[in-house]
């Protein structure tokens, strides 16, 4: 008897579409009776506590003959408080299995505290004492002044650092803190005194603060910050300054006897709450920000003059900038610059929709993938709240990422980035480099030493 295959064969079930994600929502959203909000996110399976202070103090409201007085007043925050003075500051945070640590930014602070879930009753009043009663002693003081001067000239040694910092000086006018590092210049790092650390930190306080805090904790944390943090008064909150763009110019950093070109070209963009946003990420990750980008494929894959080249955006508060950034052989800047002039040209070429859904499905699945973690949600509601968004703005943000086309991401690109009008900065051999960049179409060329 001869068998048949069954008619009756198991049909696999449809595999439907994944649901969309969102981002997640507080479990509580509090104001403290001294302003401070408190944001609080239970993220389960996070037994680390992640929490951020985001204080709304720019850099431009550092005084501009102190400029770095920031950096130096958070770096001395964790030196050692009255309560806990010198290293038994230190030692508690270790024995509670916590670090404290600080960003500034031209839009703000960020004071950020990690400990162990089980071990919050403990870390949290050390970031408080950090906080509301520093020691700031003198020796301390010092001592970060000096480190700082000594990362600067560490900096000065570094090519692509060098060409970060001759960028971001042909970028801004020098009215504008942007102008200048982040950290302070060496003759305004220089000035500061324990007295000038002190007046400073009487700008922080809670007036238009918000505490971020994510975790697996079976009770909201806010009966522990408002104990320790609810007392807490103070405070200068400011509006971070707009920078102002400089002319376009070309400069060439004089590194005699390189054999690397450290090569910046860039200009002035926008911010996040501009609504091209989302037409523009998707433009510049085509263009070059990922591995396969056109800048990667033609400048690494195809032409082998350098192990990689990125094209970024860097929002401000308001405003903000495109960069093109590579390491190049000395040998063929000339060559680069000459390619770059064509890549970036999306007028000739607009981009296509196999580039732009590539785009849009890396810069879709990034934002879920950073905020997986409790410092992930953290970290994105700070960088939310400091460009004056929602904390959950990354929803619109990649609600928006499907309705990118071709067409507008190229009109957006298009009327942002504008490489006939941007400045170059180039580091390395300026013997070599000069006659290179002259038949690369750049003929006014100042040239400096590093």
């Amino acid at each position: 008897m001869t068998s048949t295959a069954s008619s009756h064969a198991p049909i696999p079930p449809a595999v439907l579409p994944p649901p969309r994600w969102r981002f997640p929502e507080p479990t509580s959203d509090v104001t403290l009776d001294n302003g401070l909000r408190v944001l609080w996110y239970r993220v389960p399976g996070q037994y680390v506590l992640a929490a951020t202070l985001v204080l709304p103090l720019p850099l431009s409201a550092e005084p501009p003959a102190l400029e770095g007085v920031a950096t130096i007043t958070t770096r001395t925050l964790d030196e050692g408080t009255t309560a806990h003075p010198g290293e038994e500051f230190a030692e508690r945070l270790e024995a509670s299995g916590a670090a404290f640590g600080a960003t500034l930014s031209l839009s703000g602070q960020q004071l950020m505290l990690d400990a162990p879930t089980t071990r919050v009753a403990e870390a949290l009043p050390l970031l408080a004492e950090a906080l509301r009663s520093p020691e700031l002693r003198a020796t301390d003081v010092e001592r970060h002044v000096a480190l700082r001067l000594a990362e600067i000239e560490q900096l000065e040694a570094n090519s692509a650092r060098t060409a970060d910092r001759w960028l971001r000086r042909r970028l801004w006018q020098p009215g504008s803190r942007a102008h200048r590092l982040n950290g302070g210049e060496p003759e305004t790092v220089a000035a500061i005194t324990p007295d000038d650390v002190a007046a400073f930190h009487t700008a922080m306080g809670p007036a238009g603060a918000t505490l971020v805090l994510a975790g697996d904790l079976p009770e909201p944390p806010v009966d522990l910050v408002t104990t320790n943090l609810g007392g807490w008064d103070g405070g200068r909150p400011d509006v971070p300054q707009a920078p102002r763009p400089a002319a376009p110019s070309v400069l060439l950093v004089d590194r005699p006897g390189s054999v690397q070109a450290d090569l910046r070209l860039g200009g002035p963009a926008v911010d996040r709450r501009d609504p091209r946003w989302a037409d523009l990420r998707v433009a510049a990750t085509a263009v070059g920000g990922s591995f396969l980008s056109r800048l990667n494929r033609v400048l690494r894959e195809e032409r082998g003059f350098t192990y990689g080249v990125h094209l970024g955006l860097s929002p401000h508060h308001s405003g903000g900038s495109w960069t093109v950034a590579g390491s190049f052989r000395t040998e063929v800047v000339g060559a680069t610059l000459t390619e770059l002039r064509t890549l970036l040209d999306l007028d000739a070429a607009p981009l296509d929709a196999e580039e732009t859904g590539a785009a849009v499905r890396q810069l879709a699945g990034q934002g879920p993938m950073r905020c997986a973690t409790a410092e992930g949600v953290v970290d994105q509601v700070a960088s939310s709240l400091l460009a004056g968004l929602p904390a959950d703005h990354l929803d619109a943000e990649l609600a928006r990422l499907p309705e990118v086309t071709p067409e507008s991401a190229t009109a957006a690109y298009t009327e942002v980035v504008d490489p006939t009008a941007a400045s170059l900065v180039v580091v390395g051999d300026a013997a070599a480099l000069a006659p290179a960049l002259t038949a690369a179409g750049y003929p006014d060329v100042e040239v400096v030493s590093s």
